[in-house]
């Protein structure tokens, strides 16, 4: 520590107390400062000047005099180191910046060592200074009267010209990292590597320069003449055609080192044996397009316009058609076999016969280009009216490996030092790579430089921290550091974040993503805020990142947990309550339709049974009472007939034939009329078909015979009951009557969700080709086929010789029962029949051999 009228003290590790520096002596009549330096040394500035008072840990002890420690220089104020080791010191006039402060014979700041000023001539707001600052990104911070300033380092540097309007400049490498440049109302300048410039005034307004495989300079332009080249430390005329009218714009030699030249009319010429040709025709050009032109290393010239791309080796023409046209072509340059196309609508490679069109990740990248260049370490640099875009060569590695997929590039402006923007076409090209490795570019302001290592060395490698900085919702702010709670009914929704990067806040991107709204991160750019509408109640996390200027992204960045209360309506109860009701009120509707049906079906029965009713009482009262009177009479005339007749034999047969047929008839009214005879018991109805088959058959006495029913009973619509009982007596009929069986059983199953009617017996079975297609003229089968078809249920038919016959039918439980429920109902119902289902199922025996 430094008093004001004492020496400087130290305290020593391991020591009691402090002790004097001898190199801290003097008095101090304003501040003292104290910094350490990257190396570990200390520093003191006060009245006694700046120096260094400690030296190199682990070094020799300090050899500086005292007493010139305590000789009066510069005064200087607060200092500070950078990373790099330069030293930055606040002066009477500003900021002062030292370079290799290691590398001083003595450890004394002087103001005659080299040092670049900031004042207020280079942009500082005031030369009253205070104090001065590196931040951990470098970023040097100075505090004057005026506010407080920021200084960082330009990636793009500026060089001075002489005095110009602001019009597009031409540009073109020289010789040892110089280059030449020009405009409309500057001549041809030569600006060597450091510095010195020079002017071929004869050329008065320069339009287009160009470098020429060989390392000829071309210039065109109103002046003595219109259009010169290099010669020695020279520059020689050539004259062109119409060259009072036509302004060249571009031009090139060949491998024969023949000069050609493009006008602003779209002309090309080519000088050959002493006299310029036009080639046009040759290359298939229209007129009045441009296109551009440019020849390569080994001397060959490219052309490119419209749709074509042509190669002239010096001999031939090589003419190659693109497949797409997407760029209208102002610009191009060639290395090796990759010839660049730049203009209006981006970039394109052709190679090898192909072209491929280079697609963005940044949609907003290149815009209309100018310029373009392959450098000799791979990077692709393109210059146009937006900017300067710079693609890495492990990137276009990458895109030359699969040129479908989008390229991504960094973007440099104004804001990284490059004096405005491009031409939109002419003069072109408006970038080049210079002979020390350099990147210049031409814009209407000037032209200006990048050193394509220094932007690797001194990249802002620190990803800034990210933090959530308040919610705003439904106009009500929110703080919270980690968790928010939302109230109900929250509409809208902004989320403000930032990033603390201040080497260049403008470059700073962010994404965002709010798991379960977005199934991406959203790349917001710049934007500091996040937007949702209408959230449902429920828990979010908020995720947000972010880069720096450079690209280095902080992936961990910061995290916000959300949480939206719900309303009334949407609380589980009350969604609970909905389902509920929904399910009630379908339940209800369900059973009134089932009730409508189930009337609908009880009157359309009610009229099928009354018109059977009326057929029946129509046959017993006409056919069957026809029948019987005629069978009386016929019974009288064969009492009167005697017995040795010949007729009376005829007539027993007519009467036996007449009793058959109204026997038939009265079954068959019996038939119509036997719906009030199926109760709604269908075990009990057959139950009672027993004694009608055992009166038919003697067998059929000494037949055991059982009706079985499984679960609880359930009312049957009365139209399939009927039906039923039809395919259930056919079933029966069938076994008493053909099958010789000794056991016969009929099961009836109500189950949950169907009933079942099972008829077998242990007979000797059906024949299979009868089982399949029916008996000719048995209808037995396809009648019950047929009316299992009719009411829904399924019909099968299990038959052999060695175990009889077993007929099945099935009908869906909401098709057989009459009250069908739906819903929960439906479900309590299904429980209860299964239960009753596996109870011991009821049984109605009738084995014995005498009808009951």
């Amino acid at each position: 520590m430094k008093t004001r009228v004492g020496p400087l003290l130290f305290f020593p590790r391991g020591s009691s107390k402090f002790q004097a520096n001898p190199y801290g002596e003097g008095v101090s009549t304003s501040y003292a400062f104290l910094h350490e330096a990257p190396d570990g040394t200390i520093w003191l500035s006060d009245d006694q000047g700046l120096r260094r008072v400690t030296s190199k840990p682990g070094a020799e002890a300090f050899s500086g005099s005292p007493a010139a420690a305590t000789q009066k220089t510069s005064p200087f104020s607060d200092f500070t180191f950078a990373p790099d080791g330069s030293l930055w010191v606040v002066t009477t006039k500003g900021i002062d910046r030292f370079d290799d402060v290691a590398r001083w014979r003595t450890p004394f700041a002087k103001e005659t060592a080299p040092a670049r000023t900031f004042a207020p001539g280079q942009g500082l707001s005031s030369d009253a200074a205070w104090k001065v600052l590196i931040d951990h990104e470098g970023t040097v911070w100075v505090g004057t009267n005026s506010g407080l300033d920021r200084l960082r380092r330009n990636v793009i540097s500026k060089i001075s010209l002489p005095r110009a309007q602001e019009r597009e400049f031409s540009i073109a490498a020289g010789d040892g990292g110089s280059i030449w440049t020009g405009n409309s109302s500057l001549p041809l300048t030569h600006v060597a590597a450091g510095g010195t410039i020079s002017a071929f005034p004869k050329t008065r307004q320069t339009l287009c320069i160009r470098r020429d495989h060989n390392g000829t300079i071309w210039s065109a332009g109103p002046g003595d003449f219109h259009l010169w080249r290099s010669s020695g430390k020279g520059f020689l005329p050539l004259h062109y055609p119409d060259e009072n009218l036509d302004a060249v714009v571009a031009a090139a030699s060949d491998r024969n080192n023949d000069p050609w030249i493009t006008t602003r009319s779209g002309k090309a010429y080519h000088f050959v044996n002493g006299a310029w040709s036009n080639e046009n025709k040759a290359l298939g050009k229209k007129p009045g397009v441009i296109g551009a032109m440019v020849d390569d290393q080994e001397g060959n010239m490219w052309f490119a316009f419209s749709d074509k791309v042509v190669k002239w080796d010096g001999d031939t023409y090589q003419k190659f058609v693109k497949e797409t046209r997407s760029i209208s072509e102002t610009t191009m340059s060639v290395r090796r076999d990759h010839v660049w196309l730049g203009g209006s609508g981006g970039v394109q490679l052709f190679s090898q016969g192909h072209v491929h069109t280079m697609r963005w990740k940044d949609p907003e990248l290149p815009g209309r280009v100018s310029g373009l260049v392959e450098t000799s370490n791979g990077d692709l640099w393109i210059n146009g009216f937006s900017g300067v875009t710079h693609v890495a060569a492990s990137e276009l590695k990458k895109w030359l490996g699969d040129p479908a997929q989008a390229v991504s590039a960094e973007h440099f402006d104004e804001l990284d030092g490059l004096p405005g923007l491009s031409g939109e076409k002419l003069p072109e090209p408006s970038v080049v790579e210079g002979q020390d490795g350099r990147i210049w570019f031409a814009t209407t302001k000037g032209i200006a430089w990048l050193d394509p290592t220094a932007l690797a060395q001194n990249r802002n490698r620190m990803a800034p921290p990210v933090r959530v900085s308040g919610v705003l919702s439904n106009g009500r702010a929110y703080a919270g550091p980690n968790a928010i709670a939302l109230p109900a009914r929250t509409e809208n929704l902004e989320i403000d974040y930032t990033a603390l990067s201040l080497a260049m806040p403008e470059r700073v991107m962010f994404r965002y993503k709010l798991d379960t709204v977005d199934s991406d991160w959203q790349d917001a750019k710049t934007r500091r805020q996040a937007y949702y509408t209408k959230l449902r109640p429920g828990n979010y996390r908020f995720n947000v990142i972010a880069c720096n200027n450079d690209g280095v992204w902080n992936d961990q960045g910061a995290t916000l947990h959300l949480s939206v209360a719900p309303a009334w309506f949407q609380t589980g109860w009350f969604f609970s309550l909905c389902v509920a009701s929904g399910i009630l009120l379908a339940a209800l509707l369900y059973k009134l339709r089932v009730r409508q049906i189930a009337a609908g079906i009880d009157a359309r029965y009610a009229e099928r049974l009354a018109e059977r009713t009326r057929i029946a009482q129509e046959l017993h009262d006409t056919l069957l009472q026809g029948f019987l009177s005629a069978s009386m009479q016929v019974h009288i005339a064969a009492d009167r007939i005697p017995q040795d007749s010949q007729a009376k034999p005829i007539l027993t047969r007519a009467l036996q034939l007449m009793s058959q047929v109204i026997e038939e008839g009265r079954n068959a009214v019996r038939g119509l009329r036997s719906s009030h005879s199926v109760s709604l018991d269908l075990e009990q109805a057959f139950a009672s078909i027993r004694h009608e088959f055992a009166a038919e058959n003697s067998g059929g006495a000494n037949t055991g015979f059982r009706v079985i029913t499984e679960g609880q009973p359930l009312p049957l619509h009365p139209l399939l009951r009927d039906d039923i009982y039809r395919i259930g007596r056919e079933a029966l009929a069938n076994a008493f009557r053909h099958a010789r069986a000794k056991r016969i059983d009929v099961e009836l199953q109500y189950g949950p969700d169907q009933f079942r009617l099972s008829v077998r017996d242990d007979g000797c079975g059906i024949r299979p080709e009868f089982v399949r297609a029916g008996r000719e003229g048995h209808w037995g089968l396809s009648g019950m086929r047929e009316r299992a078809e009719r009411i829904g249920a399924r019909l099968h038919v299990f038959s052999s010789a060695s175990s009889g016959t077993e007929v099945q039918l099935s009908i869906p439980g909401r098709i057989a029962f009459r009250d069908q429920p739906s819903g929960m109902f439906r479900w309590f119902r299904r429980q209860r029949r299964t239960d009753l289902a596996l109870q011991q199922p009821s049984v109605t025996p009738l084995d014995s051999g005498t009808c009951e």
